[in-house]
């Protein structure tokens, strides 16, 4: 390994990594770590929240080879090349597509955008997650079109070994939020899911990462194949996914969707929407379903139950490759 590029640290900003995506980059960057203690990171930000009085305090009055946020807000004071990684969808849509969001745009994320698209143009390097959340970062910012890099999010493979999978079985890793369709979503995919067990008789199970509150406030309590286990940690999820059959990924706004990322690795299919970005970043593990409806996602469904993914060699989500060159540690280049 080479020696980084400059005597100065590297500052990263980690605050708000505390629940899904966000949680499982900071473990893979904490992975990383440990095995290069000897590497000048200075990470701050851990445990806290993102707010304005974080924000300020996360600044440096020394200099840094580089200072970089994960968390969608930029530096700005801090001396040194200024990254920062914007993986928010909802930081970069266009006014149309916010008011077909139940509710609207939250009004706290709106103001959030503001800051975000502000602090971007400042930024020496913005780093995005997929093609298609480029396209939407430089439909609202095309200025940044020469400093803006797409590499997909870092992922470890399970290193436990492949066991036998329950036929029949899905995991649904979702994160219940109000610009999210949850309810009608799932209702469909109950729908879906019981109307096939019917027809083939065998019993279907989907597992949802949801609690029983937010189940009964979407009025999914009575639903005949969905079962509800509350927030996961990483290593909780992994279990899960050792023992589903497939995976279902109903929700259709994401920056990148980690859940489609960790089936391709395992070598499972994971069920969605048939887009662009769920092809990019799911590959060759996709099964996907072209209209949310319960007669697509039955045969979504039904394909599932006997499709085998073609193998691919190597890891397309590297996390040695991705953090040797975020943090200017490696061979690698954009």
């Amino acid at each position: 390994m080479r020696p980084m590029s400059s005597t100065h640290p590297i500052l990263v900003d980690c605050a708000g990594a505390r629940m899904g995506g966000a949680l499982r980059f900071l473990t893979e960057l904490d992975g990383y770590l440990s095995f290069r203690p000897g590497l000048q990171v200075h990470l701050v930000g851990r445990d806290r929240r993102i707010g304005p009085g974080w924000l300020a305090r996360r600044e440096r009055p020394g200099r840094y080879a580089r200072a970089i946020a994960l968390n969608n807000v930029g530096f700005l004071a801090t001396r040194g090349e200024r990254w920062v990684l914007l993986r928010n969808v909802l930081h970069f849509l266009p006014a149309e597509e916010a008011r077909r969001l139940p509710g609207g745009l939250p009004d706290g994320v709106a103001r959030t955008a503001r800051l975000v698209r502000l602090f971007a143009r400042r930024a020496d390097v913005v780093v995005v997650p997929t093609t298609t959340m480029a396209d939407r970062v430089l439909t609202i910012l095309p200025s940044l079109s020469a400093r803006l890099v797409v590499r997909p999010h870092p992922l470890s493979p399970d290193p436990t070994p492949p066991q036998a999978r329950t036929p029949g079985r899905f995991l649904c890793p979702v994160l219940f939020a109000p610009f999210k369709p949850m309810g009608h979503l799932l209702r469909m995919v109950d729908a879906a899911a019981t109307r096939l067990q019917e027809e083939i008789g065998a019993h279907l199970a989907i597992t949802v990462t949801a609690t029983d509150r937010e189940a009964h406030e979407h009025g999914l309590s009575h639903c005949r194949t969905l079962r509800f286990v509350g927030r996961l940690t990483p290593a909780e999820l992994r279990a899960h996914q050792r023992d589903a059959g497939a995976l279902l990924q109903p929700t259709t706004m994401e920056s990148f969707g980690y859940p489609l990322a960790e089936a391709r690795l395992a070598g499972i299919p994971v069920i969605a929407r048939d887009t662009s970005h769920n092809r990019e970043v799911a590959g060759p593990v996709l099964v996907p379903y072209s209209r949310e409806s319960a007669d697509d996602l039955a045969v979504a469904l039904r394909t599932a139950l006997t499709f085998t993914p073609r193998p691919e060699t190597g890891n397309p989500f590297d996390p040695t490759r991705y953090f040797d060159w975020l943090l200017d540690a490696g061979e690698s280049s954009p």
